[in-house]
């Protein structure tokens, strides 16, 4: 992407020599698509070589004038061969099958795009509802083992004590679900692995699930596998939610617990 003026700028997309016309067709659409949605005005010009020569068609609004009157070639000024202009690509790009490709493409860019923003915005809460009760809340760089950022508890002094909690964060109605025979709410673990890494943990973790309507409810999951390991039971991975509200004074009233046991 470049920047051409104030307000203008210029995106060009590269493919391969090797690339299928149905995947170099679908991926220039999506982009089209995208900026077409975005931008206030559009205009996309393909680069056109000869096949013989190797010349590049330069003069794009004699393309555009020949595309609009249904003709389907031109000269090449290098050794005035015909160049195709109207070809698979061209045909291609304004087609039913793409344009369903191109839609399912978007669709499933927007859900990964919400999931990652309704993450973000929580990881925002916990960073506001722990400066509330005056701790210390940091984010982890890499969540794929479960863990999405950690609480210091500060002591009496106001200095970091060195004792922490785990957060696992979870934003959106689709991770919890009620349990038809007893109506209990239900978390389900969709990585099992991440079971054993939260019992292995030396501090508590906390799950912590943001719903639809704003609520932010926690509990200490960490508790709950352990006291369900010890009745004997075989760890799964439905895991009943009993969340308390996630705010300055649960905060702190898990801090006041975990300071009082050093």
């Amino acid at each position: 992407m470049s920047k051409c003026e104030s307000g203008v700028g210029e995106v060009t997309v590269y493919c391969d020599e090797e690339a299928h016309e149905d995947s170099i067709v679908t991926f220039t659409r999506y982009i089209h698509e995208h900026l077409t949605t975005r931008a206030t005005e559009v205009e996309r010009f393909r680069r056109y070589t000869c096949k013989k020569c190797g010349t590049e068609v330069l003069n794009h609004s004699v393309v555009k004038m020949r595309l609009s009157q249904g003709l389907t070639d031109i000269v090449c000024v290098g050794c005035e061969s015909r160049v195709e202009i109207w070809d698979l690509v061209e045909r291609l790009f304004t087609s039913k099958e793409i344009d369903a490709k191109v839609r399912t493409l978007d669709q499933v860019a927007t859900a990964a795009l919400d999931n990652e923003s309704k993450e973000l915005i929580l990881v925002g809460h916990a960073f506001a509802i722990a400066g509330e009760a005056g701790q210390i809340f940091r984010p982890t760089a890499n969540s794929d083992w479960g863990i999405d950022g950690e609480i210091e508890f500060k002591d009496d002094q106001g200095n970091a004590s060195g004792e922490r909690i785990y957060l696992q964060l979870k934003s959106g109605d689709s991770y919890l679900h009620e349990r038809k025979t007893d109506e209990k709410e239900i978390f389900t673990v969709k990585n099992s692995r991440h079971i054993d890494y939260w019992l292995s943990q030396r501090y508590p973790v906390m799950l912590v699930v943001r719903t639809s309507d704003s609520k932010i409810r926690w509990m200490n999951v960490q508790a709950f596998l352990k006291k369900k390991k010890a009745n004997g039971y075989t760890l799964a991975r439905q895991i009943e939610f009993v969340g308390e509200t996630f705010n300055a004074q649960s905060i702190l009233a898990v801090r006041q617990r975990i300071l009082s046991d050093r």
